[in-house]
């Protein structure tokens, strides 16, 4: 289980490292864009209020203007008496002016008015004669602030009346306007509020910094109580009045928190989509790479086959041929001149031994017995040659088998697919050994092909899966034999014994790892395990350790045995 969480670790996380890496990214530009999309808001309502308040103080400018000359005209020269003795306004000079005008005595009472009932104290009514109009402050009647503009009828017939202009909020609204993306208000220099499209601030006043900083005649932009203003004045003829545009944070933020919430969200989709990305692209290197791998591994196949066939192949042929050379000269010598010098010996002994008189010469016995001698000298001697002459042709057979063995399989090499190999080799081990009491799980990651003998290969994983089993068995019959599994046996179930293959794609190489649970090797015998007569166990169908690691040595290969808590992991790794 370990294991298969480190491998999962090490593939997945690479590509965990790549979208966290591009999450990072996208969230820092998300970032960038909201903090500039908020400034260009901010910086777009500061100006947008700026040019706000500018073009208001120029409409009240004119608006005070036109209504000033409006009246004076309407007074001097636009009102007319009829038969009634009643004065008629000209209808074109009353259209320029608001509503709210009239004209009064000096008591107060109305003359002329526009259908609207225009109040004014008494005492406001009082102007010199020598005055063309007269403007009067702000008066708060019924909380409603209004100011007056008054002008005399200079005529004889009229000379105690006046043109009386009444310009309250209502008035003062729509020289502002309406329907604006932004909240006005319009000042004193007593702080009231004389206008405003918040109706509940008109008539009460309102003291803070911004306040201040407008009656003296300040200009600019604050921020303050969660909202943006910009303020100025405007110097009309009624006298001094003081705009305010603000506009709260949270409306100038809006779009910009919108746009924050929705890319927000969009790391989401943005994140699964760089997932994608990055699992597309690491297929894509992991495909070209193995692509690019084999094509490596042809011609390296090719390159080996060439070399093989211009200088390996007729080396072990001239050192086979050399060794049949040796093998028939050491023939030879069995026979000859030798065989025909022990049948002389023996012919002499034997003509002496049929004379007569032979003993009774004891010269001629002693010469029997001399060449009797020699003929059995001769006969050990050769013997003792031709033994040593058999050992020299077995060692020179030995040699040639390995020779004839080593080219066999030097020239059998081809691209091989380990997983596929190792998957088979599994599955004729189920079929033939007794794998009922193990489970045996692969787990392959995905690596190229590599060149090598299959047979040989086939036999070195058998050879492992033969030990590693054997080695469990034999631990188990210890257990029991030691009282540790008694409960198995009194249970009557069988423990189900495990091995785990591994295969490992590495930077020079590829790796086979195979773990048991056979309690492992013992470390003192480590080096009599690779020694070619020793065996502990003889190996029905795979390789001998000692194999093995020639095979390995043969293709520049390495085979790595190391104990672990519970029995032994072997390590195979072959070149790419």
């Amino acid at each position: 289980m370990v294991n298969k969480l480190n491998k999962l670790i090490k593939s997945v996380l690479p590509l965990v490292l790549i979208v966290l890496l591009l999450t990072i990214l996208y969230v820092g530009v998300i970032q960038y864009m909201n903090y500039t999309y908020r400034e260009q808001a901010i910086q777009s309502h500061k100006k947008e209020l700026e040019q706000a308040v500018s073009v208001i103080r120029n409409r009240l400018d004119s608006q005070y203007e036109l209504w000033q000359q409006t009246l004076i005209h309407l007074a001097q020269m636009g009102l007319t008496k009829t038969s009634n003795g009643t004065l008629k306004a000209d209808p074109e000079i009353a259209e320029l002016l608001p509503d709210t005008w009239a004209v009064l005595n000096k008591q107060g009472q109305t003359i002329a008015s526009n259908k609207n009932h225009v109040s004014v104290p008494a005492n406001l009514l009082n102007i010199a004669s020598d005055q063309t109009y007269q403007w009067t402050e702000f008066y708060a009647e019924d909380d409603v602030p209004k100011q007056y503009l008054i002008s005399p009828i200079p005529r004889e017939s009229a000379k105690d009346m006046v043109a009386v202009l009444e310009i309250g909020p209502d008035q003062l609204s729509e020289t502002i306007g309406s329907d604006l993306p932004y909240h006005i208000s319009l000042y004193n220099y007593e702080y009231k509020v004389v206008a405003s499209d918040l109706k509940g601030e008109i008539g009460h006043p309102v003291i803070n910094e911004i306040t201040k900083k407008m009656l003296d005649g300040d200009t600019g932009t604050e921020h303050a109580d969660g909202k943006m203003t910009a303020y100025g004045f405007s110097d009309t003829k009624g006298g001094a009045l003081y705009v305010s545009a603000w506009l709260a944070e949270s409306d100038i933020l809006r779009e910009a928190n919108r746009f924050k919430m929705w890319s927000s969200l969009s790391i989401v989709p943005v994140i699964f989509v760089f997932t994608l990305l990055a699992a597309w692209y690491r297929k894509m290197i992991i495909a070209r790479e193995t692509h690019h791998q084999r094509s490596r591994d042809v011609q390296h196949q090719a390159s080996l086959l060439k070399r093989q066939d211009e200088l390996h192949v007729p080396f072990l042929q001239e050192i086979n041929e050399g060794i049949e050379s040796m093998s028939d000269r050491l023939q030879a010598l069995t026979g000859g001149e030798d065989i025909k010098l022990l049948g002389f010996y023996r012919d002499i002994a034997d003509e002496w031994a049929q004379e007569e008189g032979l003993l009774m010469n004891p010269e001629r016995a002693e010469k029997k017995a001399f060449f009797d001698e020699l003929n059995e000298m001769f006969i050990q001697n050769r013997l003792e040659q031709e033994k040593e002459i058999d050992v020299v042709q077995h060692q020179l057979r030995t040699m040639g088998m390995k020779v004839t063995s080593h080219l066999q399989t030097g020239m059998n090499n081809e691209l091989v697919d380990i997983n596929i190999l190792i998957q088979d080799t599994i599955t004729w081990a189920r079929a033939h050994m007794d794998l009922s009491d193990v489970e045996v799980y692969f787990v392959a990651e995905h690596i190229p092909a590599v060149l090598l003998h299959p047979m040989m290969f086939r036999k070195l994983i058998v050879g492992l899966l033969e030990n590693a089993v054997k080695a469990m068995r034999k631990q188990n019959k210890a257990q029991e034999s030691a009282g540790s599994s008694r409960k198995t046996i009194r249970s009557g179930r069988t423990t189900t014994m495990k091995i785990q293959i591994y295969t490992r794609l590495e930077p020079q190489g590829i790796s086979v790892e195979m773990e048991d649970e056979g309690g492992g090797l013992d470390d003192k015998k480590r080096y009599q395990y690779f020694q070619e007569n020793y065996s502990q166990s003889t190996q029905e169908h795979g390789l001998s350790l000692f194999r093995m690691d020639q095979y390995l040595k043969s293709i520049n290969g390495k085979l790595k045995l190391r104990n672990t808590d519970v029995g032994l992991k072997a390590t195979v790794r072959v070149p790419r």
